[in-house]
């Protein structure tokens, strides 16, 4: 099989699907990623094939207005002024994805939750089998739970009520794009919602999310599936920065403590420059800082800090106590794996929910960034040394290390293709 998989976003938003396409190609299938141009280095270091999607994500987060945005604190005004980028964007990343799916060699198509709603009218329009891969909670209706960042009851007509309307008022926001993509396509007009289609024609729907975290609805249908996590195999993945290794183990024995906020810059750099500082002056703890997208000036020099730029989480975690981190999926789950707690330092999108997911399983601390001191985070890195969190994460963090949500997922297209290869045959 030939499989096309497309992205948008950050490094949160790609390196599952890295994962994916190795897995995929171990099996003896073709990939190739479409992703943002920005990660074109990186994806082709694992001797994937890549192929570009108009737009630099990091220059474009880093950019003054958004930096400024960001700095400010109003998250409103920040997704609102992302969303006029990204609208701007559309039209031209919409026709590369459909030049990048078109060749006669490309039999499936995998799409990213960011991806999907313009993936299902191409899929359409050339005749094409699509799946998707989500990344982060589930927005399948259920009556478990409700849609995430409502609140929580046990009432199974509330909880599918909150999906119903959170499918109302994105398909609002985006069927007049959506009318305007199809008809460039020459396809027509939808009266409902993309995700309701979706949902109608059985499309697979795969969560690469933990079921030690969020186990499968008991509601849902066999093409809706929780995976797990998709994680690079250890032997792909890149080596040690350097001079960390030797960093870690000279004359100290004092595990340190992880800071890193990846591909988020930190909306106040001189703030948390500041609490480090602080931090540094008032205890004996080490801290390794891991500078992401994230551009520091007022960093101090001391022999209990190291600043890299990015780093290896497989390999340095199970070396830290914690890690203090802004809640991406991803990074919680390598935090999981290593078995510390993650103090979930939230920004804005999924984190504030993972975070209050996390601190209400007892496996981690949430602080919103806006509300973040050096007292708290003082705090919050005594309480992730109690035995109280600790052996709660190191339970979960040995049932996610047993679970191969890689070889899940491909078991699952494999399946899911291969039967809809039969019925368009027949």
């Amino acid at each position: 099989m030939h499989f096309a998989i497309l992205t948008y976003g950050s490094r949160g938003d790609v390196q599952p699907y890295i994962a994916l396409a190795l897995g995929l190609i171990d099996r003896g299938h073709e990939a190739r990623l479409i992703a943002n141009e920005n990660f074109a280095g990186l994806v082709e270091s694992y001797g994937i094939k890549f192929h570009p999607l108009p737009g630099d994500m990091e220059a474009l987060i880093r950019s003054p207005k958004v930096s400024t945005l960001l700095k400010s604190g109003n998250m409103i005004s920040y997704l609102r002024e992302m969303r006029k980028l990204m609208r701007g964007m559309q039209t031209v990343v919409n026709a590369t994805m459909f030049d990048e799916c078109s060749p006669a060699d490309v039999e499936f198509l995998i799409a990213s939750p960011l991806t999907m709603v313009w993936i299902y009218s191409i899929a359409e329009r050339l005749g094409k089998n699509f799946a998707v891969v989500h990344l982060s909670l589930p927005a399948i209706p259920t009556g478990e739970f409700p849609f995430a960042g409502f609140p929580v009851l046990r009432w199974s007509v509330y909880n599918i009520l909150t999906y119903k309307l959170m499918r109302f008022i994105y398909w609002r926001l985006s069927k007049v794009d959506i009318a305007v993509h199809r008809d460039t396509l020459r396809l027509p007009l939808i009266e409902k919602s993309v995700l309701d289609k979706i949902a109608e024609k059985k499309i697979l729907n795969l969560h690469a999310i933990s079921p030690a975290l969020i186990p499968r609805p008991k509601d849902w249908d066999k093409f809706n599936v929780v995976t797990g996590f998709l994680k690079i195999p250890r032997t792909k993945l890149k080596s040690v920065t350097p001079g960390l290794e030797t960093w870690l183990t000279q004359g100290q024995t004092d595990q340190p403590v992880y800071i890193g906020f990846g591909s988020i810059p930190v909306p106040d750099p001189e703030l948390l420059a500041k609490i480090i500082t602080e931090l540094l002056a008032t205890t004996k703890y080490r801290f390794i800082l891991c500078e992401g997208w994230s551009a520091f000036e007022k960093l101090p020099f001391h022999e209990r800090l190291l600043v890299v730029k990015e780093v290896d989480h497989e390999w340095l975690l199970p070396q830290c106590k914690c890690a203090v981190i802004h809640g991406g999926i991803g990074t919680i789950a390598a935090t999981l794996r290593a078995k510390i707690p993650p103090i979930i330092v939230s920004i804005f999108a999924d984190q504030p929910l993972w975070g209050r997911l996390i601190s209400r399983k007892g496996l981690g601390l949430h602080i919103p960034f806006k509300n973040l001191t050096t007292a708290k985070l003082l705090a919050a890195i005594a309480a992730a040394e109690s035995h109280k969190i600790c052996q709660p994460v190191a339970f979960i963090g040995d049932r996610i290390n047993k679970e191969d949500g890689l070889s899940t997922a491909i078991d699952m297209l494999e399946s899911y293709f291969g039967n809809r290869a039969i019925m368009m045959k027949s």
